[in-house]
Formats: C-alpha cells, sequence, structure tokens
C-alpha cells in the first residue's frame, strides 16, 4: 500500500527496486533509535492532553471517535517526524487533514477497481482531478517544511554552530529534536545525499502509512475498553500502581498488562488483515513453485484467528500473550506489523504513541460504547475498519480517582 502511495505522490510511476528500497531502508534505521523515539514522549503527551480536552468538551455524549483520533494522530506524527505543528485537532477545517483524508478514500477505490489501475483510463477520470487537487496540497506543506529545514541546516554549517530552533524560519515549526527529516536530510549513501524528491517520498510514504494504521488501531483499543470494561478496569489499576505524575517513556513501557492488551486488540481485530510479498527469485513455499516477480498474499487476519495457534482465537483474552503462553507461538504466526526484512519500521513508534494516549484517557474517562449490543460489523478497506463507525461515550472520572489515577 505504500508503494501505491509513492507512485501516486510523484511526478512519475515508478516501482521501488529491491536494492533501492535496501538503502533507503538503512537510512531510516537511525531515525526511529530508541533514543530517538524517547525524545518524542513530551510531545506525543502534549497532542495527547489536546485529544482529552477535546473528549472533555463532549460532555458525555456518544461520539464518533474516529475523526478525534486522526487528528490528534496526525498532529503527533507530522510534528515528530517534520517538526511541523498542523493543529488539525484544534482546526476541524485544516485542509491538509481534509486532503489526506481525501487521498486515503480515492486510493482505495482506484485499488479495488482493475480499470483504474491503467495510468491511460485513469488520468482521464474525475477521480484523478480530485486525487491530483488534494495531493498538491501535501505536496506543498511538505515542500515547505523540508525547505525550511534545509535552510536551517545550511546555517548551521555556516555559522559552525548548533540552530536552537528553527522558529525563526517558519511559523509553527517547534524547537528542534531530531527528526525524520533531519535524518533524511543528513544521511549519504554511497558518498551521496538523498535527493530532495526521495526525501519528500519517504517523508510523504511514512506520515500516510503511520496516521492510517495507528488511527485504525486506536479505534479498536478504546472499542475494546468499553467493551471489556473489566478489562479496562485491570488496566486502571495497573495505571495506578505505575504511573504517578508526568508520564514518561520509562512509565508506560512499563505497564505489562497495558502491553498485552494492546497485543491483543492488534491479533483480534488485525488492523492490516492483509499483506503481499513479491518474489524476486524462482521460489517453492509449502511444496509449490512460484516463478520471480509473481505477488503472494499473506492472509494476516485468518493467521491471527487460527485455533492451530491461537486457543479460542474468537474470544478477548490479553493473557494469551504472557510470555510462557506468547514464547510457543511458531515464528511469524503473529506479526502484526508484518515481519521478516520488510517489518514495520515504525512499529515501536506507533506502541509507543497508542500506550501514552491509552493511559491519558484512562486516567481522565471511564470508556462505555453507545450502544453494548451493537454488533461491530468490520470492513476490509486500506485497514480495517467499522462499517458504523466506533460509537462511545467518555464519562469523567471523579475527582477523587483522577487524583489517585
Amino acid at each position: 500500500r505504500t508503494n501505491q502511495f509513492k507512485k501516486q505522490t510523484t511526478s512519475q510511476t515508478y516501482l521501488i527496486s529491491g536494492k533501492q528500497w535496501e538503502t533507503h531502508r538503512r537510512a531510516l534505521n537511525p531515525a526511529f533509535h530508541m533514543n530517538i523515539l524517547n525524545s518524542f514522549t513530551h510531545v506525543i503527551a502534549q497532542h495527547g492532553e489536546e485529544l482529552v480536552e477535546k473528549l472533555a468538551a463532549t460532555e458525555c455524549k456518544a461520539i464518533e471517535i474516529s475523526d478525534y483520533l486522526f487528528a490528534c494522530i496526525l498532529d503527533t506524527i507530522i510534528e515528530t517526524s517534520m517538526g511541523k505543528e498542523l493543529n488539525s485537532l484544534r482546526d476541524p477545517n485544516n485542509r491538509y487533514a481534509h486532503d489526506f483524508h481525501k487521498t486515503s478514500e480515492l486510493l482505495f477505490k482506484r485499488m479495488t477497481n482493475p480499470l483504474l489501475g491503467w495510468d491511460f483510463i485513469f488520468k482521464r477520470t474525475n477521480m484523478y482531478r480530485e486525487m491530483s487537487a488534494s495531493l498538491a496540497v501535501i505536496h506543498q506543506l511538505m515542500t515547505s517544511v523540508v525547505d525550511a529545514r534545509i535552510e536551517a541546516l545550511k546555517q548551521q554549517q555556516a555559522l559552525q554552530i548548533e540552530l536552537p530552533s528553527s522558529d525563526a524560519l517558519v511559523e509553527g515549526i517547534r524547537k528542534q529534536r531530531r527528526t525524520l527529516l533531519d535524518t533524511l536530510l543528513t544521511t549519504q549513501i554511497d558518498g551521496e545525499q538523498l535527493t530532495r524528491s526521495d526525501i519528500c517520498d519517504e517523508v510523504n510514504t511514512f506520515v500516510f502509512a503511520g496516521v492510517d494504521t495507528t488511527t485504525a488501531a486506536m479505534c479498536f483499543v478504546l472499542y475494546s475498553l468499553g467493551k471489556y470494561p473489566l478489562e479496562q478496569q485491570k488496566l486502571l489499576v495497573e495505571i495506578r500502581e505505575v504511573v504517578h505524575g508526568e508520564l514518561t517513556t520509562e512509565a508506560v513501557n512499563s505497564l505489562t498488562y497495558l502491553d498485552m492488551f494492546l497485543k491483543e486488540v492488534l491479533r483480534f481485530y488485525t488492523v492490516v488483515p492483509l499483506t503481499g510479498r513479491q518474489t524476486t527469485e524462482e521460489t517453492v513455499i509449502g511444496g509449490r513453485r512460484y516463478c520471480a516477480g509473481i505477488t503472494l498474499w499473506i492472509n494476516l487476519y485468518g493467521l491471527a484467528h487460527d485455533e492451530r495457534y491461537f486457543d479460542e482465537p474468537h474470544e478477548f483474552r490479553p493473557l494469551r500473550f504472557a510470555q510462557t503462553q506468547s514464547e510457543r507461538l511458531p515464528p511469524y504466526v503473529y506479526i502484526p506489523f508484518s515481519g521478516g526484512p520488510h517489518i514495520c519500521i515504525g512499529r515501536k513508534y506507533a506502541l509507543l504513541i497508542m500506550k501514552i494516549i491509552t493511559v491519558q484517557i484512562l486516567r481522565k474517562f471511564e470508556v462505555k460504547l453507545r450502544d453494548p449490543a451493537e454488533k461491530l460489523v468490520l470492513q476490509a478497506q486500506m485497514v480495517l475498519k467499522a462499517l458504523q463507525g466506533f460509537n462511545l461515550i467518555f464519562l469523567p472520572r471523579l475527582e477523587a480517582d483522577t487524583m489517585a489515577a
């Protein structure tokens, strides 16, 4: 899916070669070092607090949570990957957020229509014109931020001092931490820096894929909190015992039951239900021979609900991921972030966002379903979604409970 996005967001249609992917992956790895991810905790928590304020303003009324989470996570990922404040959660009419949504919707429609896979036909449709207009807005934002940071790095090099911030260059860019963009701008491959086009493509792809999947995952996390109140209570008890005062990476990573709960959510509601791999040479799998250039689809949802590997797979049981039980799982059975060399590079980053936001919400609210009897109808699009959305109620906890948390 990310390759499809790259093909749509550049001026030319292309396929990423294995060599190109490998070199770019090496360039990106340092951006996801734990020391860098840990430096994002404060920023993630700030956006989480903004989300909490929005939920408090609903005054216990039932809401569909998807758009709230989308805006919060979009703001978080844009700022931590690029250093840019987007403020889409505070601004419901934010143009970038709107066009991001629109691009995702149109991409899915194109991917599921074989006729539109042919550029000759697609470029003659209204869909193509709509997508081009939305992508122009996305490109404009990305280009302005990349150019501002390039200029800041040039000034830093010329003055031979470390710039404390790029605030003076572009309004809305906070004091700089090490971001994905910084890594791409300063990385060299075989003695050469990435091109400006390569940098924009990588940032676009990371933001697009990260926002979509993390938002879907958090929707299912909050739905599960309302669906399984006993699990919610267990998590609250753990949070009260472990987290005191300001959130830290160390504290949230010490929440062992929360970790098991998130793993079970990602198994039970397989956010990316299907993934593909293309053979680069003749390959034998399960006794069948495939020639080079064949795309093989892996049913991740089926694996995650296969009773050969998971006891009572259609029951929601976080304790199945207790250490002694999870160690018995065969390799590549539980792969919510894919597996092998192409495993999701941002998996730890996504989990950190999910943990922090979950803790912040649970400390302030009891999460309930609008209608506990309502059946959740799943729908596979770019990611797994609910046909009727996620309709939840957020009841403020008593002041004594909040202080105790």
